[in-house]
């Protein structure tokens, strides 16, 4: 019996088998995701970005760079470079998206920084699927009049009275393990507050009004 004469139950077996065939095929299929970028503000009404890293999907290269990015008494920085590269490769498929830049200074210099570097970098193979934040780091770093000399921890808070408060080597982690990962890192991550007033004056609670993140990288990896 060839293909040409099946009818019937046995051509709908057929139909059935090809078309789990198919669905297995798109589980299996993988894609890696990326962004990186050097700067981003929203405050006081005022929203600005600088150029964005995307990676496609099914891989490749992205770049974004400035050579200055400034908003007036808020942010400065020079020499931003963004990149983010991926492959899909089954079992294997990777991404890593660096953000790099210089001569940083945060709200007229109650931030700042000689370098800023940020990197995320995500893999899948067929142990599994981890992401991490190795070689993000700063060189000069120095938060409200404090040099920061030794390696700063994952998401370290400092209050900054009258502003806010700013996180440091922001780190935030997605996926399984198993059949996925992803990661984002914000070098610094300002969180402008307002405080909200109860009826008697009294200080019950913040609101958020602004933010500025600099040094952002962000990769994944997913089957």
């Amino acid at each position: 019996m060839t293909a040409m004469n099946l009818r019937g139950p046995a051509l709908a077996a057929l139909v059935a088998v090809s078309a789990w065939g198919l669905l297995g095929e798109r589980a299996e299929a993988q894609t890696v995701g990326g962004t990186a970028y050097g700067t981003y503000v929203n405050v006081s009404g005022v929203t600005s970005q600088s150029p964005v890293a995307s990676l496609p999907s099914t891989g490749g290269m992205s770049v974004g760079d400035a050579q200055t990015f400034g908003v007036p008494s808020t942010l400065s920085a020079q020499w931003l470079k963004a990149v983010t590269t991926g492959a899909v490769d089954n079992p294997a498929s990777t991404a890593q998206s660096t953000s790099e830049l210089e001569n940083v200074s945060i709200l007229s210099g109650l931030i700042s920084a000689d370098n800023v570097t940020a990197i995320a970098s995500s893999y899948r193979n067929a142990a599994g699927a981890a992401s991490d934040a190795a070689g993000s780091g700063f060189v000069n770093l120095v938060v409200a009049g404090t040099a920061l000399t030794t390696d700063v921890a994952p998401n370290t808070r400092v209050d900054l009275p009258g502003v806010g408060y700013v996180v440091l080597n922001e780190v935030q982690q997605t996926g399984d393990g198993a059949t996925s990962s992803g990661i984002t890192v914000n070098m610094i991550h300002v969180v402008q507050q307002s405080p909200i007033l109860g009826l008697l004056g009294q200080i019950i609670g913040y609101q958020t009004t602004g933010e500025i993140i600099v040094g952002s990288a962000a990769s994944s990896v997913r089957s």
